[in-house]
């Protein structure tokens, strides 16, 4: 072997023997920054707490601060809180009594206290509209982390698709129409019916809340979500099956499977908004004085002017919708 050809080989050795060196040396720190990332000092709960406080009309953007808060605490081993705003408490006075870990607000609408300033850790924005993620600077070690985190789930190739579901938000552009087009079908509902439902009642806002305790998208009341076995009323994927299960409990209780797709959907819809019971009622009525129980033209004088406002309006919606995909 010629002089030239043994100094080649032994500076490849070489090479490989710093390569090998420095894989090690990455790898070993790699390790221990993941187990750091992992050990950031989030709560040491099994949860994370969060709240979201933004307008009514934010429709849909309120789903996109929830879901990304759902995978930053997934990737903690943690699971994700929702605690609601109490129209008696201010949410400034939540964060700083540790009722919530993260706040997501709006912080041009909503600027931070002077009570608080410096006090606590602010993201960069979410969205381009003042949105950020508000912690308490005593209880968030993990702050850095968490923008870090915030920073690479941007530069994920999918982000761009999961962001385009959710903004711009508009009543023509639900963030959850794959999930309703596949808890639609054991109802045998066409899945924009579904769609129509959750915007008149939330507005797509997956932390919606009634004065009469209904909640989330599908506005579902807390002892109906109890009854249908909703553990969490505020996630988005409980709260729409916990409403197709009840609308599969209305069907069959009040015996309309009998019934055209139209009414069966008419009394289902009455019934939701009004309460079975009023409605089985007001189809006592209508029989009594000689018209068709099973007709929602000839019940609904019957029932309350809300209801039938009701009724109409989500049809009409959904005819909207249809006529417009054609």
């Amino acid at each position: 072997m010629s002089k030239k050809k043994i100094f080649i080989a032994l500076a490849a050795s070489f090479l490989i023997s710093l390569l090998i060196k420095d894989y090690k040396y990455w790898f070993s720190h790699r390790s221990e920054d993941s187990r750091t990332e992992r050990n950031t000092g989030l709560p040491g709960r099994d949860s994370l707490r969060s709240t979201i406080y933004l307008p009514s009309h934010a429709g849909g953007r309120v789903g996109y601060h929830y879901e990304i808060m759902k995978r930053f605490a997934g990737s903690h081993d943690k699971e994700l809180k929702y605690i609601p705003v109490v129209d008696s408490s201010s949410v400034w006075d939540m964060l700083k009594e540790q009722h919530t870990d993260i706040l997501a607000i709006n912080i041009i609408h909503d600027p931070v206290p002077k009570s608080l300033a410096g006090k606590v850790c602010i993201t960069p924005q979410i969205t381009p509209l003042g949105e950020v993620w508000i912690m308490m600077k005593d209880h968030c070690p993990w702050h850095l982390s968490l923008v870090h985190w915030l920073t690479l789930f941007k530069q994920n190739p999918g982000f761009s698709q999961f962001r385009n579901r959710f903004l711009p938000s508009s009543p023509d552009r639900c963030p959850y129409d794959s999930l309703l087009r596949v808890v639609s079908r054991p109802l045998g509902w066409d899945w924009k019916m579904l769609r129509s439902v959750m915007y008149q009642e939330s507005k797509y806002r997956m932390n919606a809340r009634s004065g009469s305790d209904a909640i989330g998208l599908m506005q579902i009341r807390e002892s109906t979500a109890k009854d249908m076995k909703v553990l969490n009323p505020y996630d988005p994927e409980d709260n729409i099956k916990g409403a197709v299960r009840y609308f599969a409990f209305l069907r069959r209780n009040m015996h309309l499977s009998h019934l055209p797709e139209e009414e069966e959907i008419n009394f289902v819809l009455a019934a939701y908004n009004a309460g079975m019971a009023r409605i089985q009622d007001d189809r006592e009525q209508a029989a009594q004085d000689g018209l068709d129980p099973d007709k929602w033209a000839h019940v609904a004088r019957y029932a309350p002017q809300q209801t039938q406002e009701y009724v109409e309006i989500v049809w009409n919606r959904y005819m909207g919708w249809v006529s417009a995909s054609e």
